[in-house]
């Protein structure tokens, strides 16, 4: 995430996990990694349904409350397999 600074890794909000927590000037990204070795029970991105999503929505909300110097908060996800790493800004 080039231009961004890490702030949290495994990040536990109000009983929700975020895998990473990063942020650029007043933008906070709130950021789901995926991993699967193989496409046998689904892509990395079938694994952030509409529960996960509205988990990290959650979180990602009172994180932006907890800091009056942030602006907005973007949902990325990084999903891996294999080899491939696709990072997929604002996914959801």
């Amino acid at each position: 995430m080039a231009g961004y600074r890490v702030v949290g890794r495994n990040v536990r909000v109000a009983g929700r996990e975020v895998d990473l927590v990063a942020r650029r000037g007043g933008l906070l990204v709130v950021c789901e990694v995926k991993a699967r070795r193989s496409l046998q029970y689904g892509t990395p991105l079938d694994a952030v349904g509409p529960d996960k999503q509205r988990r990290l929505r959650e979180a990602g909300e009172m994180l932006l409350e907890r800091d009056p110097t942030l602006d907005e908060v973007r949902f990325d996800v990084i999903a891996v397999t294999g080899t491939s790493v696709r990072h997929l800004r604002a996914a959801f």
